[in-house]
């Protein structure tokens, strides 16, 4: 425990590393998960499916054992070395992806992605852990913004050099080049990195000395905090839109304006993952002006871009034409950069030191199972309900509406604190 005597934890060079490090991992990561969004087309070509059967694989496939996994994912966090964990999960959903380009049928494929999502699931928890202790309060919003712009560089990556590959050397290369570099940063984490003190840019707890808490007294940390609660379904509702768009915007741009999975791959990497990244890095240093370490500031944030997101992601779902598509994504893409790394800062926030692997692999598991999951299904489900050569326009275009409910969340989060924070100083 400091006192007021000792001297703070200085934010130093090994503190940007071990961020770049884990920057790097969580983009590969990112690579490994949009990969079956790129060759969507191919894939039901090869196998004979339909939309609802791809969004099984993106979502169902991924996000159950996402869901078993991230519990006893984030009970060990709060328990082991966290880098050396998550250097060992980084080895096997890289193995797993590569096993992908081996495969023959639809259930092998659906195999190896359920190995991904299970082995993935301690990756943002404890990423985010990890950053909560190298970076203090007033600076979160920049170092987790820049973690959370791995998600659109990865989608940046995945859908430009993608596109390349599957015009190239086929739908199975993607996914065997995708598993290489995470065996490289695995090493890097174990061998480079140091394991940063738990808790040491926080103020000690008034209950006592931090110790790991079990699930239970995550769950109940969870339902008696009312910005964390809402904070947590912001977050699932927000990161579930995000997915969906990602998997299906390639097809939308296939059906609807007639380009080849090729070209709507690079469109996609440019107007989404190049934006979105540019949105991201803009992002941190405006949320820590705005929020000035205020919980309360920092939730009105992605409650102002989830909005405008909805409302241009919309736009972009209706546009009369391919430039109008292209414009509306780009702008879309911008303004999500603003929802993630914000998004994801509440949740360290709002949650104490010695729990934050427990509950941010709850948080997680919503986020994944009812987030990635029912929504990229729902997507392809609606498509192929309404059944017209355009449908996934209106899917799209009704699963970005959840972006609304998300900012609702966000809001009522940032009410919670206020009011929290007001019964504090009376």
């Amino acid at each position: 425990m400091r006192d007021s005597s000792t001297a703070e934890p200085r934010v130093d060079r090994r503190s940007w590393y071990m961020l770049g490090i884990l920057v790097l991992v969580y983009i590969m990561g990112s690579v490994d998960r949009a990969v079956p969004s790129v060759v969507v087309e191919p894939l039901k070509r090869e196998f004979d499916l339909s939309d609802a059967q791809i969004g099984v694989l993106t979502g169902f496939a991924y996000s159950i054992p996402y869901a078993l996994a991230a519990l006893p994912g984030g009970w060990l966090l709060d328990r082991l070395d966290r880098r050396r964990f998550l250097a060992l999960t980084t080895v096997v959903w890289s193995v797993l992806t590569m096993a992908g380009a081996a495969v023959q049928n639809y259930a092998a494929l659906l195999l190896a992605r359920m190995g991904v999502g299970a082995s993935e699931a301690p990756a943002s928890p404890g990423s985010l852990s990890l950053i909560s202790d190298l970076f203090p309060r007033e600076r979160r919003g920049t170092a987790v913004s820049l973690y959370y712009a791995g998600t659109a560089v990865g989608q940046f990556i995945t859908f430009m050099v993608g596109g390349w590959l599957l015009m190239h050397f086929g739908w199975r290369s993607l996914f065997l080049i995708a598993g290489v570099p995470g065996l490289v940063l695995a090493a890097l984490l174990v061998f480079t990195c140091k394991e940063p003190e738990r808790g040491r840019f926080d103020p000690p707890s008034a209950d006592g000395p931090r110790q790991a808490v079990s699930y239970v007294a995550a769950a109940r940390w969870i339902l008696r905090s009312r910005p964390l609660l809402h904070s947590i379904w912001g977050n699932m509702l927000s990161t579930g839109v995000q997915f969906s768009v990602m998997v299906w915007t390639v097809s939308f741009l296939v059906r609807v304006h007639g380009l080849t999975p090729e070209k709507a791959a690079i469109w996609v990497g440019l107007g989404i993952g190049l934006m979105q990244t540019l949105g991201s890095l803009l992002a941190g240093p405006v949320t820590d002006r705005f929020s000035r370490g205020e919980s309360a500031r920092l939730a009105l944030v992605p409650a102002t871009f989830t909005v405008l997101a909805a409302l241009t992601g919309v736009a972009m779902c209706l546009a009369p034409s391919l430039a109008a598509a292209l414009v509306a994504m780009a702008v879309f893409a911008v303004l999500v950069g603003g929802v993630v790394g914000p998004g994801y800062a509440t949740l360290v926030s709002f949650t104490e030191p010695h729990m934050r692997g427990s509950v941010l692999s709850i948080a997680k598991l919503f986020s994944i199972l009812i987030g990635n999951g029912v929504l990229s299904f729902m997507t392809g489900k609606l498509s192929d309900m309404i059944g017209t050569p355009d449908s996934i326009r209106w899917a799209l275009a009704a699963t970005l509406l959840f972006h609304l409910w998300a900012a609702f969340h966000f809001w009522r989060a940032s009410r919670a604190a206020r009011g929290i924070a007001a019964n504090i100083s009376a």
